[in-house]
């Protein structure tokens, strides 16, 4: 088959998004089928962006600027005729969307002028999202009435819809979720298929249907294979290089280090509790974002900022020497769909403390993970729980082992395969 990707979030950037959207491409190739990304140059020259990141035909890129709707998301600069008639041409037998923004969108209308199958990846929870990023409701109010309708073929109850939209609520907020929760909806029940990647976000969007707007939701978390295992070398070196001895107990987490991870909690469940408790504990943080300095800030008012590490970001084929340091990984966000790394920390045979409960498929509760309550003190009584129990610090992680093996990357795209050929009548 020919596939189609459309993300409005890709290479440069590093995020969840991009690493799903990569992975597919190269699993799907190697199944035999030819695949497509449709993505934001970031930058106005796309020709120039393809020449620096070596990308062949099967990378499409569109001028893009500075100035998302969310954060990652560039404001891709194209015009629809043209690009709808270089799509006609590629001959897709399927389109898959990750983002429900420009590119996205333009994905949706192809698929619908041309009579292709669609498949909708419900990506990230942006309804929670603009609890932490308010200042998207301009975007968001244009995305609803300007973009939404331009790219998706409405009807008069559809454009009923999206002017009731434009009636202010009290706060941006309020306001903002309101606008989400039905282009969502109302997107997605356009599409031949829709996935969910975690029983969280499955439940969330069946609420938000109705008489009007429904549609099926398939489970299909990401595939996600183990990191390359770090040598002893390489391990010696990561813990000579940011302090760590082989006696330290150390706890905490990789990927980005984006506000609406909640990851202060980590620092207040070690300062508070934690540190007191165990002298050899120590808080690791692996990533970047622009958070990274308010986090930084509350680490240096402890009285323990020489216990708490930050590393910065990292290659992915290296994150696994901060996997292997790590004795316990953390987990504290609640707005996730899916969570990337708890796959690579359960690879990597770690025990997990998190908190949403429906966000995962590789944690259980009291088999190789402990699930707490969003308060610091409830943080770090599951952190100590393990720290101070290297047996079941052992147990709990030959358990994340078998059940991340569960969810290889072939694994998750041999489902979503089946899925293309049905949809597109090839089963």
């Amino acid at each position: 088959m020919r596939i189609g990707l459309f993300t409005d979030s890709y290479r440069p950037s590093i995020n969840g998004i991009v690493f799903v959207v990569d992975s597919l491409k190269r699993e799907l190739e190697a199944l035999g089928h030819e695949v497509y990304i449709f993505c934001p140059a970031k930058s106005m020259s796309p020709s120039r962006q393809a020449e620096l990141l070596c990308e062949d035909e099967h990378i499409v890129r569109f001028p893009s600027v500075k100035g998302a709707f969310f954060d990652d998301y560039d404001t891709s600069i194209f015009f629809p005729p043209r690009e709808l008639q270089k799509i006609k041409k590629l001959n897709l037998d399927i389109i898959h969307i990750f983002t429900p923004s420009q590119i996205g969108l333009m994905g949706m209308r192809a698929a619908d002028k041309y009579g292709i199958p669609s498949v909708i990846q419900h990506c990230t929870d942006i309804y929670e999202f603009v609890e932490h990023y308010p200042a998207v409701l301009p975007g968001a109010l244009a995305l609803a009435g300007v973009v939404f309708p331009l790219s998706v073929k409405l009807d008069g109850k559809d454009v009923r819809e999206i002017l009731k939209l434009y009636r202010p609520r009290l706060g941006a907020t309020k306001w903002n979720r309101a606008i989400i929760e039905k282009i969502v909806t109302m997107l997605y029940s356009k599409a031949d298929a829709v996935i969910a990647l975690c029983r969280k976000s499955q439940e969330q969007l069946l609420s938000w249907q109705d008489d009007d707007y429904h549609y099926d939701i398939t489970l299909m978390p990401n595939g996600v294979n183990a990191l390359p295992r770090p040598t002893e070398k390489e391990v010696a070196e990561f813990r000579g290089r940011w302090g760590f001895r082989k006696a330290d107990e150390v706890f905490g987490f990789v990927g980005r280090l984006g506000e609406e991870k909640n990851l202060p909690i980590l620092i207040e469940a070690f300062a508070d509790y934690v540190a007191p408790e165990r002298p050899k504990a120590k808080l690791l943080f692996v990533g970047d974002f622009e958070y990274r300095k308010t986090l930084e800030k509350m680490a240096e008012e402890t009285p323990y900022a020489d216990r708490i590490v930050f590393t910065g970001a990292m290659e992915r084929e290296h994150l696994g020497v901060a996997y292997e340091v790590l004795d316990v990984f953390c987990f504290p966000s609640l707005k996730d769909t899916q969570g990337w790394v708890l796959h690579e920390a359960a690879h990597a045979k770690k025990p997990i403390v998190m908190i949403d409960r429906g966000v995962s498929e590789v944690v259980k509760d009291g088999e190789n993970g402990v699930y707490v309550e969003n308060t610091p003190e409830s943080m770090a009584r599951g952190i100590v729980s393990l720290l101070k129990s290297p047996k079941k610090r052992q147990e709990y992680g030959e358990v994340s082992k078998k059940l991340a093996s569960r969810f290889t990357e072939r694994r998750q795209v041999r489902k979503l395969e089946s899925l293309y050929r049905k949809i597109s009548g090839r089963s």
